[in-house]
């Protein structure tokens, strides 16, 4: 049994983040793209200095190098979130880079220069907790343990090859100006590390719960209206800038009003929260299903088109028609039949008002019509 329960809230960990936070997300990616080309811009300052004030050290140079790879990967990112939708790989890819970027600084400094300035740099090994940091913005908890665990083995792995390949206490690797090798520093440094990581992937699991009550319906579990309006705004752009399709259908519950008289209103909520979960179970989990208003519900289903979307609307409906809900305290089954109204990016409109007024009145058409039914173009 705790096998099982294991099992689920691992597949549970890796399904990834739900909408809200894949946009969210994406908002903290795209500010850390910048963040990332402002401070790689400034970090190119110190080695092009160096250069120039000791021409002859070959860890500037190398120092200029890294610099410079990190600032080609940056602008790349910068570009491709520019005019492509983020992703969780992106966020995967970027937080890796910026890590692995640092360690392979801290290595060159081994080579070209001394396994001392590798273990004791201040300024480079400080970058880590930038990059740990900022993993936070992607609001994925995945990203945090997974690239924050490699990032603390990386550094670890490093230092215990400095101390394998390299005698650290021989008299020809001290150099005051570089200072010199202590275990108990080293293991400090780790420790920080994994510190920070934890701290960013509580930042995280403390957003996801926040975000969750801010855009959620308490009742039904769905998105709520607030949030819905600005995921549509942004589903509208990411249509319009990549030339993809999507529809909208806005769902209402026939004859509602009298369950509520009938039954209560703790009946009425029960029928409620057994529709929203027959309409999120229905729909792929890329779609979205928002609880709009009282017995309103909104679907947006991505990349569909008006056949396919009006087919999908259609199998809700008989679906919600062949549910006999009973909630607690009745002796008998309650029908529920639902209207629908569909309209279709961008045949019906480019903009959140003119699509929302199309399928209301469609929906509005539906109920004069008869009910139980969907009203498309």
């Amino acid at each position: 049994m705790r096998g099982l329960d294991w099992n689920k809230g691992w597949r549970e960990f890796w399904r990834g983040p739900d909408a809200a936070l894949l946009v969210a997300g994406g908002e903290g990616e795209r500010l850390a793209a910048r963040v990332r080309v402002t401070v790689v811009a400034l970090l190119l300052i110190t080695p092009i200095y160096k250069i120039i004030e000791y021409p002859d050290n070959p860890v500037f140079l190398w120092g200029l190098v890294v610099t410079g790879v990190a600032m080609v990967f940056a602008l790349a990112i910068h570009l491709y979130l520019r005019w492509r939708p983020y992703r969780a790989w992106v966020g995967f890819l970027s937080s890796l880079l910026d890590n692995s970027f640092v360690t392979s600084a801290l290595a060159l400094f081994v080579f070209v220069g001394s396994p001392l300035i590798a273990a004791n740099s201040k300024v480079t090994f400080d970058i880590y907790f930038l990059s740990i940091v900022a993993m936070s913005l992607r609001q994925d908890r995945r990203i945090c343990l997974v690239i924050g665990t490699l990032t603390v083995l990386q550094y670890a792995a490093l230092i215990e090859f400095i101390t394998h390949a390299y005698d650290v206490y021989a008299p020809e690797l001290q150099d005051p100006s570089v200072g010199y090798f202590s275990g108990v520093d080293q293991f400090t440094r780790v420790v920080f590390l994994a510190a920070a990581v934890v701290i960013s992937y509580a930042i995280v699991r403390r957003s996801e719960r926040l975000l969750y009550r801010s855009v959620r319906d308490p009742m039904t579990g769905l998105f709520n209206r607030g949030y819905f309006d600005t995921l549509f705004d942004f589903e509208i752009e990411r249509a319009r800038r990549y030339g993809r399709r999507f529809a909208l259908v806005i769902f209402d519950a026939d004859h509602f009003k009298r369950i509520n008289d009938s039954h209560g209103h703790p009946t009425g909520d029960a029928v409620l929260r057994a529709l929203a979960r027959a309409l999120r179970l229905g729909v792929r989990q890329s779609d979205v299903v928002v609880r709009y208003g009282g017995e309103e519900f909104v679907l947006l289903l991505h990349d569909s088109d008006a056949t396919p979307a009006y087919d999908k609307a259609d199998t809700l409906r008989q679906m919600v028609a062949k549910l006999l809900l009973k909630p607690p305290g009745l002796r008998h089954n309650i029908k529920l039949t639902v209207s629908a109204g569909v309209a279709q990016y961008p045949e019906d409109g480019t903009t959140a008002r003119a699509l929302m007024t199309t399928a209301d009145q469609r929906l509005l058409r539906a109920k004069q019509s008869g009910r139980n039914r969907v009203v498309a173009s």
